[in-house]
């Protein structure tokens, strides 16, 4: 379990202390305008950066106690910027600094759709290409393929991970970061750009603003008309989705 104590930074880019946890089990979608603070938050959580205030524990251990190859073997970020640097054979990538075996890696890249790239180099590959790669990567960090078993309580944060794919992808993408949360239990936050992935997908939603946590719970009670609007300074509507209950949103005509 990955939990917050009264964690924050003080100094620029501000974070305002909160407390909370990351449940196994959980995909949380962290959400909120350009600027509100979403990926300073997540570096907090994977413990790269130390907050100015309070602390942020693994298995109620201090993130800065852990050696960094059993934290390796814990957690796992998948950031923002990608920066792949050598043009290694998309295989190779994926297993790179992990303990995967063959067989895990390949489970782990029919798991992403990532076969037919396998042998690619991976400077060749378009944005979304890439982006799919780089989540392969830390899912064999984790040790996690499709007939392996996930570290106990083990966590992987994602990035805005959904912002270089198409529709399909993008769906494709979080149907499995949800089963891997609730099959494998897991414990994932990303950040989300895009509100109806985080209401369909999420089972909890983190909204920021200007550096501060303002609102915290299931997609339905987070993401409202009144909220969204005054947030995002945007003129949407909310609206109940048929299928499965889940916030629809859609901008007022």
């Amino acid at each position: 379990m990955l939990s917050l104590i009264d964690a924050g930074f003080i100094q620029s880019p501000s974070l305002a202390p909160f407390s909370d946890r990351l449940e196994p089990g959980e995909l949380l979608a962290i959400v909120g305008p350009n600027g509100a603070g979403k990926s300073t938050l997540l570096s907090l959580l994977s413990g790269y950066r130390r907050p100015d205030r309070g602390s942020v524990c693994l298995d109620d251990k201090p993130l800065s106690c852990w050696p960094p190859a059993e934290l390796a073997r814990r957690r796992a970020l998948v950031a923002q910027k990608l920066s792949l640097g050598f043009d290694w054979p998309v295989r190779e990538l994926v297993a790179l600094g992990s303990e995967a075996s063959p067989r895990e890696v390949e489970e782990v890249l029919a798991m992403l759709d990532l076969e037919a790239l396998a042998g690619r180099g991976a400077l060749s590959l378009s944005g979304g290409e890439s982006q799919r790669v780089m989540i392969a990567r830390a899912l064999c960090q984790l040790g996690l393929g499709r007939t392996t078993s996930v570290t106990a309580d083990s966590v992987l944060l994602l990035d805005e991970p959904t912002s270089a794919l198409d529709i399909g992808q993008q769906q494709r993408l979080m149907r499995l970061l949800r089963e891997l949360a609730e099959e494998r239990r897991l414990a994932i936050a990303c950040v989300l750009h895009e509100l109806n992935l985080a209401a369909r997908y999420a089972h909890r939603v983190w909204l920021l603003e200007h550096g501060r946590r303002i609102a915290s719970g299931p997609p339905a009670e987070v993401l409202s008309a009144t909220t969204l609007a005054r947030v995002f300074d945007a003129e949407l509507e909310v609206r109940a989705s048929h299928d499965h209950g889940s916030p629809l949103i859609v901008l007022a005509p």
